[in-house]
């Protein structure tokens, strides 16, 4: 190819087709092929034809670009082809772009030619660094340099030159990796040697824009970015000697009109504190390191200068600069629609940086207060001048709380938290705790949007209401900018807003007990004082808002705006109340005895005679108010007067008055339910409100409602007993957990009868007799309702009964009312099993033996027969039902939606899965708006219904031998275990059938439980159930292990054809596929190792995170309690924070776990030639080989640590045993190890330790096993490099027999066998060598489960 001009216009053609809409696919194909060969094999030709097409005026935007990709592109790669004179013209076609007034202008515009030619200055930078003079940065400096006063004719000269500087500096740091690091630090030191020319010439040319911005906005723009780029990672001692005169210049932009200018100065102010910040953090260190340092007459605050560098941020001027520029405009419109003409992109974006500035400017502060404390300042006038300014501050920042920029009042809290954090002398002033916590009720209220109501007139509104509404409008402009709806709002933003405020609100009030500052005790009844100021301010607020609130619904006024507003004010009074309550009761009125005296002494300084009647009069207040207007406030009634019990201790009859209003209330909405005659969601969400607030009095303060036992336990039976005798019109078919008022009700009655057992363990016997009477009046509701459900004895008759064919021969209410007791009552049985297995450990061996016989006859008679319904219903030859059945037998959408993982869809599948009451993590208002039908919802979740069957009847199936470990050992009546009897009724007959989502459900809630406690159990003289529990593991270890290979080989067969419709279904598979893998290497993992710590001995490092049972953990507040969240599919935070087993374990040197006895047995038996055993543990190293090839990095990590230790311990066996090839395929397991290397490669760290297996591994074979070794590697590795591997060989043979053997170090190890593997990454596997993705043997081949 030679140059020609008709090769220019064929370059010219071939760009200008391959941007062209109109041309066909082979058209611009061919174009593309031309211009790629021209620009890899014709290097020479490409410098003359980018300079040829730099002149091209037709068509310039596209050619230019395409000539300076062809520059850069020569730069980049074949700069080291080009000879010197080649360079230099490169180099010179560049700055004639820059130089030249009359060509520059035409590669200012679009922007994406400035960035191209931009980068080409970079690359040539990187290039040509380690020349030893007339470097590309020296001549750009020297450019710079002799530019004077900015004119038209050299504007874009310097506006290219300042956009290179900043490309340059981000590569420098934000992309610091791209670069080698000896470029970089040879660039860092060419830039530092100008930087006394560069700093002064972008400091005069900004200071000139100052006043020429108006015509050259874009110029001053990348100006202050350029400088922002230097101040980022400047040394600050470059920027000191102009700190007043840029802090002055910063924030002369902010007088102009340009909202970008504002912006980069925002960042320019940012990067300035930041490194003022820095230089004095630094100086404070070294002070604290250096006592010669900190005497210096250097180290001395300069008090003159840190005033003006205060004058200048924290003036007034600046403050209500501040305020008109980016303050006013957001609040002084009362038409929503100006405020829409001045909400952009630019606007928010303003407000975000100056939300971070605020942040900034606080830590400045605290800092400065910091450092004040450490000297002593002699300047009186300075101290009182930052306390002025501070003082200034603290009223701007509790300004900008009511901004309608949800982000802005954020940081403006933030920035006042970290203030109260570590300056708790502004507890003592009243007038800022007050307007503080004024601003808190606001902001909880701001955050609640109307838009549905923006159509309803608000003149006949009061004032407050009518603020209000307008404030919300503001608030929704700025939310639907930047949102595409309220809905992803809330999702996305709405909870961080609330849980920082929540966050605030807490630590807020705890200050005001805390004695670690040394004001303490100067300041103790001040503060104390502002406490009680805040206390009685919102006791006087609440009897305002129930003066306000209609105790009866009018029609009219429930949908009113003034209605509507009023809830939402109760759910933010009651939020902020909530936590304040919450704080008190904790640190004052506390059950704990071990109260010290400063508590002591803060609680007579706080519990006056005017603030305890101030809680009385509050209590009997409340006691007299029942709203109608909403059940929400109704439940908020409720919760306050439990978080006020405290007060109680001052007025017995309170307390009686407090418990019979909760259970009254609770009592009445169940009689309507009952009676129809009150909308079933609001009975719902009353009985659900009220057994929560009772629960809350039976966590907190056990000792004082035990008193009452005698009267309540009566009462509260038969409340529980009414729930599974109702006959409700809309009864929901599923249970929430967390919200369900029986299971509330529950377990409020276990923990005052639990309270009995425990403190009445030694007490007479008729005592105890009685308490366990009342533990079967608990069990006697369940076993009664599943008697009925489930006397049937066959499928059909099951099916017949819940009706789930949907054949409607039965009135929909009666099926509905089976399907939700049945339901009712396995939860419930759980719930009890649950709290049972917890308080154990309290109880005599006596009373848990009582316990456990009346819970079995439930076991034997019903939930087994549950449970093989379950199972057989996805059995298509014992379900004779199963083709109407089978639509409903796939995923629920509740599955689907939390296997999707999405975050919207997971939050919406927590909000619509509650069927009776919508979670408080959301507004009251927003939810209405979502509020369905609940035939609807029924309607929508019978899948859902299955899916929670299955779930229960499994989650019961493994408690129960958590919580009686007995059952391991008991025998039938024909001496034959229950163990067998269940293995093979309920877990093998019908695990062929179950589809992949429900064997995850078969793992996680019974397998782990079964195993886990088995193998933690001391089961040394038990060799009878140990050979049993072996002969499970023989046949249910390679059974999953077959069917998880299948699985994953699907998936990877499914991926290469998939279709689009198919996406989500195969999400949903990959997803359980992994879940399935996870539990499975966490039972292989419960056999191996002691995971829970019996009786008798110390703590286990290993001891596992047991889940809480519903409403155990004592919450922070009444709000925590109701915002817990649905128990999910998956707990992913156990299994990404329980991975107690280090990698490390592949050093010797680590500290070996405690095996289970279990193992411990299966070993010894194995040394005795036990088949089974031998089997059994040749099984599990084969199953930990083939995890190691499973995509899932997760996995791995898992099987990694516990792989050597088992393997040298099963090899030591082996290898005594005479058939020990016939055992095991070591071939096969080494060629897993390589398998597992490829598969994993891009995760380095994971693959350090894969080759460090590797390596031990093969020490640990190769004298018996070196050929089935090399052969893999030969087999495996594309042109291996044979002299590593002999050399090793070598090594490892003189190492055995040496006297005194040298040890390969573990970077030896390491790095001898990645260069060895290494070809393996550079060349991919090919088809013939697939022989390492199955590693079933013939006991594994068969599909079927082989029956105990």
């Amino acid at each position: 190819m030679i140059f020609s001009q008709d090769l220019v216009d064929k370059v010219s053609s071939a760009v200008l087709c391959s941007f062209n809409g109109t041309t066909s696919n082979d058209e611009k194909q061919k174009a593309f092929r031309f211009l790629e060969d021209l620009k890899e094999n014709y290097p020479n030709i490409c410098l003359n034809i980018a300079g040829e097409l730099f002149k091209q005026v037709n068509q310039q935007s596209m050619l230019h670009h395409y000539a300076l990709h062809l520059i850069e592109n020569l730069i980049k790669s074949k700069w080291s082809n080009l000879k010197i004179d080649e360079r230099n013209g490169v180099k010179d076609q560049l700055f004639f772009i820059i130089q030249n007034s009359s060509v520059n202008r035409l590669f200012i515009e679009p922007i994406y030619i400035r960035n191209s030619l931009g980068k080409c200055f970079i690359e040539l930078i990187k290039r040509d660094c380690f020349d030893k003079g007339n470097t590309t940065f020296d001549e750009l400096v020297n450019l710079m340099q002799n530019i004077g006063q900015i004119r038209e004719e050299n504007s874009t000269q310097l506006e290219l030159i300042l956009l290179v500087y900043h490309f340059l500096n981000e590569e420098l740091t934000t992309y610091a990796q791209s670069i080698q690091a000896q470029r970089r630090r040879q660039i860092l030191n060419q830039i530092q040697k100008r930087l006394n020319e560069i700093l002064p010439c972008l400091i005069r040319f900004l200071n000139d824009l100052s006043t020429l911005s108006d015509r050259y906005e874009r110029l001053t723009q990348t100006c202050l970015f350029t400088l922002n780029s230097f101040l980022n990672w400047v040394e600050y001692n470059h920027f000191e000697q102009y700190e007043l005169f840029l802090c002055e210049l910063f924030l002369k932009f902010f007088q102009l009109n340009s909202l970008k200018l504002l912006h980069g100065s925002f960042e320019c102010l940012i990067s300035l504190v930041n490194k003022r910040l820095a230089r004095r953090q630094l100086q404070q260190m070294q002070q604290q390191r250096n006592k010669r340092i900190a005497s210096a007459p250097s180290s001395a605050l300069n008090c003159e200068q840190e005033k003006r560098f205060l004058d200048y941020f924290l003036g007034n001027n600046t403050l209500e600069l501040f305020y008109r520029r980016l303050i006013s405009p957001s609040v002084s419109f009362d038409s929503i629609d100006q405020l829409r003409t001045i909400v952009t992109n630019d606007h928010l974006n303003c407000l975000k940086m100056f939300g971070q500035f605020l942040i900034k400017l606080s830590n400045y502060l605290l800092q400065l207060f910091q450092q004040l404390v450490s000297k002593s300042i002699d300047d009186q006038s300075f101290l009182s001048y930052v306390n002025e300014r501070t003082s200034s501050f603290l009223q701007f920042l509790l300004l900008l709380n009511q901004h309608p920029f949800h982000q802005l009042s954020l940081n403006s809290y933030q920035a006042i938290n970290s203030f109260l954090s570590r300056q708790p002398i502004l507890l003592s002033n009243e007038e800022f705790c007050l307007k503080f916590i004024r601003n808190l009720k606001q902001s909880l209220h701001r955050i609640h949007f109307s838009s549905t109501n923006v159509s309803q007139t608000i003149e006949n509104e009061n004032e407050f209401i009518q603020e209000q509404i307008r404030q919300n409008q503001r608030c929704l402009v700025y939310t639907l900018f930047e949102y595409d709806s309220e809905e992803q709002f809330f999702w996305k933003f709405f909870s961080q807003y609330r849980s920082e405020l929540q966050k605030l609100i807490k630590s807020f009030i705890t200050m005001f007990f805390n004695d670690s500052t040394a004001e303490r005790t100067i300041n103790v009844e001040s503060t104390i004082s502002c406490l009680r100021s805040i206390v009685q301010n919102l006791f006087n607020y609440l009897e305002s808002l129930v003066q306000r609130t209609p105790s009866k619904t009018i029609n009219l006024t429930s949908t009113s705006l003034t209605s509507i507003y009023t809830i939402i004010e109760w759910e933010a009074f009651y939020l902020l109340l909530d936590h304040i309550l919450f704080i008190i009761r904790q640190e004052l009125f506390t059950s704990s005895t071990s109260i010290n005296r400063t508590q002591e002494k803060i609680g007579s300084i706080f519990m006056t005679t005017t603030i305890s009647g101030h809680f009385l009069r509050t209590v009997r207040f409340l006691l007299q108010f029942t709203p109608d207007l909403s059940e929400h406030i109704h439940g908020y009634v409720l919760n306050l007067l439990s978080c006020m019990f405290f007060i109680t201790s001052q007025d017995a009859s309170l307390a009686i008055q407090i418990i019979q209003r909760l259970l009254n209330t609770y009592q009445f909405y169940q009689q309507q339910s009952i009676k129809t005659e009150m909308e079933i969601s609001a009975c719902e969400t009353m009985q659900t409100q009220s057994t929560h607030a009772f629960l809350y009095l039976c966590k907190n303060y056990t000792v004082k409602m035990v008193e009452f036992y005698a009267e309540l336990f009566p009462y509260l039976c038969q409340l529980y007993k009414n729930e599974f005798q109702l006959t409700k019109t809309f009864l929901t078919i599923t249970v929430d957990e967390s919200s369900c008022s029986t299971l509330k009700l529950l377990d409020a009655i276990q923990i005052l009868l639990y309270h009995k057992f425990i403190h009445e363990n030694s007490a007479t016997t008729n005592s105890t007799s009685n308490l366990i009477e009342d533990f079967y009046v608990l069990i006697k509701p369940i076993y009664e309702t599943l008697n009925i459900s489930l006397t049937a004895d066959s499928l059909g008759v099951f099916v017949d009964f819940l009706d789930l064919c949907s054949r409607a021969t039965t009135p929909a209410n009666i099926i509905r009312y089976r399907r939700r007791c049945l339901m009712l009552s396995l939860h419930c049985l759980c719930l009890l099993l649950r709290y049972s297995k917890q308080q154990q450990n309290q109880l005599s061996n006596d009373l848990r033996s009582k316990i456990c016989a009346c819970l079995r006859p439930v076991l034997f008679d019903y939930v087994l027969k549950v449970t093989q319904f379950c199972n057989q219903l996805y059995n298509e030859q014992a379900n004779p039902f199963y083709q109407e059945l089978k639509a409903n037998l796939i995923y629920s959408e509740t599955e689907r939606q939390l296997y999707l993982g999405t975050y919207e869809s997971n939050n919406l599948a927590k909000s619509m899965i509650p069927s009776t009451t919508t979670t408080s993590g959301l507004p009251v208002a927003f939810n209405r708006s979502l509020s369905t039908s609940n035939s609807m919802i029924d309607d929508q979740r019978f899948r859902d219904y299955l899916h929670r069957l299955f779930d229960i009847c499994y989650q019961i199936n493994g408690i129960y031998f958590a919580h009686d470990t007995d059952l391991y050992c008991l025998k039938l009546n024909d001496d034959a275990y229950f163990l067998t009897l269940f293995l093979q009724k309920i877990l093998f007959e019908h695990l062929n059938s179950l589809p992949s989502f429900r064997l995850r459900i078969v793992l996680r809630q019974f397998c782990r439980l079964f195993v886990e406690n088995y193998c933690s159990l001391s089961t040394s003289d038990k060799e009878s159930i140990n050979e049993l529990f072996l002969s499970f593991l023989d046949v249910f270890l390679p059974y999953i292990q077959q069917r998880l290979t299948t699985m994953w080989n699907q998936l990877s067969m499914v991926t290469n054809n998939s279709r689009p419709d198919q996406c989500s279904d195969e999400v949903i598979e990959e997803c359980v596929c992994v879940l399935i893998t996870r539990d499975f290497l966490d039972i292989i993992r419960y056999f191996l190792f002691k995971t829970i710590a019996t009786s008798g001995t110390g703590g286990n490092p290993m001891k596992k995170k047991t889940k809480n049972a519903v409403g155990r953990q004592h919450s922070e507040s009444m709000c925590d309690e109701m915002n817990g969240d649905i128990e999910q599919i998956d707990e992913w935070d156990e299994q990404t924070s329980n991975n107690n087993i280090s990698n490390k374990l592949l050093n010797s040197t680590q500290d070996k776990l405690e095996h289970s006895d279990l193992f411990t047995y299966m070993v010894k038996t194995s040394r005795q030639n036990s088949p089974l055993s031998l089997r059994l543990f040749t099984y599990v190293i084969q199953v930990l080989f083939e995890c190691l090839t499973y995509p899932d990095a997760y996995c791995v990590n898992r099987a990694l640590p516990i792989i050597l230790p088992l393997t040298k311990l099963h090899t030591d066996i082996i290898d005594k045993h005479v058939n020990r090839s016939t055992l095991v395929d070591r071939k096969l397991l080494f060629q897993s190890l390589i398998k597992s290397f490829v598969q994993h490669y891009e995760n380095e760290g994971l693959n350090t330790n894969l080759i460090s297996l590797i390596g031990h591994i093969y020490e640990l074979w190769h004298q018996h096993y070196s050929e089935q070794l090399d052969l893999v590697l030969h087999q495996t590795i594309p042109q291996m490099n044979i002299e590593i591997l002999n050399a090793y060989k070598a090594r490892l043979l003189t190492m055995n027999n040496s006297k005194k053997p040298q040890p390969i170090t573990e970077r030896e190890r390491r790095d001898t066998f990645k260069n060895l593997l290494n070809p393996l990454l550079l060349t991919p596997v090919t088809a013939n060598k697939k022989e390492t993705s199955s590693l079933t043997n013939s006991s594994q081949t068969n599909s079927t489960v082989t029956i105990l």
